[in-house]
């Protein structure tokens, strides 16, 4: 897989810049207004998980090919794991929805380790596919 960006954004306090510049990659590349702020959640939520839990230095970087929108949230520390992402969140909630909405959101979500880092990938395809 090619694995050239078109986006490479450090994550910091400021997540409205990066809001801003995801929703103009995924706008740019093709992906439908509604679609895009769907993106732009599930971003901007991985990203203040990095920020909140992670506690370490972080990365959003994103790349388009024909079928859609790639983007990887990457932190140093390495904390996310698979079972964060099974977690069903309690009834009524208060707070961890984060990787809840991500999951319902995006059209493919995945998580590896590479080097030690956790790198949650979320996918979104320039067309659903009930389209």
């Amino acid at each position: 897989m090619d694995e050239s960006y078109g986006l490479r954004v450090p994550i910091d306090d400021d997540l409205a810049l990066l809001r801003g510049l995801v929703g103009a990659f995924a706008l740019e590349a093709g992906l439908s207004r509604q679609r895009t702020e769907a993106l732009v959640l599930a971003v901007s939520e991985a990203a203040s998980n990095v920020l909140e839990h992670a506690q370490a230095p972080g990365t959003v970087s994103a790349r388009s090919d024909p079928d859609g929108i790639t983007v990887h949230v990457e932190d140093e520390r390495g904390a996310l794991t698979h079972e964060h992402l099974r977690r069903i969140p309690p009834w009524p909630p208060r707070r961890g929805l984060g990787l809840f909405v991500i999951q319902r959101v995006c059209d493919r979500v995945a998580l590896d380790h590479p080097d030690g880092r956790s790198r949650l990938e979320l996918f979104m395809r320039f067309r659903p596919d009930d389209a």
